[in-house]
C-alpha cells in the first residue's frame, strides 16, 4: 500500500503524528513541505530539526525523496 502515494508534513505539526505517520508508511515515502500561508517555514523549520529522528531520516523527508519523486538531477543543479 505505502508505495502508491506519498505524505507531507504540511498542515502536520505536531511530532507524535509525524512519528506515528513515518512508522505506518515510511520514512521513504513522506516529504517536507509547509501549509502556505497558514503555516511558514520560520514556524516548521525548528520544529522539524528537533524531531526525533535521524539526520538521515531528515535529509530524505526534507531533500532526498522529493529529488527521486520529481526527478531532480542535484548533480545537473550544482
Amino acid at each position: 500500500m505505502s508505495d502508491n502515494f506519498h505524505l507531507t508534513t504540511s498542515g502536520i505539526f505536531r511530532t507524535q503524528t509525524l512519528l506515528d505517520t513515518l512508522m505506518e508508511v515510511g520514512f521513504d515515502r513522506n516529504l517536507f513541505s509547509v501549509d502556505y500561508p497558514y503555516e511558514s517555514m520560520d514556524e516548521l523549520s525548528p520544529w522539524f530539526d528537533t524531531c526525533p529522528i535521524s539526520n538521515n531520516d531528515r535529509e530524505k523527508i526534507g531533500r532526498t525523496n522529493s529529488e527521486k519523486l520529481l526527478g531532480l538531477n542535484k548533480s545537473a543543479a550544482a
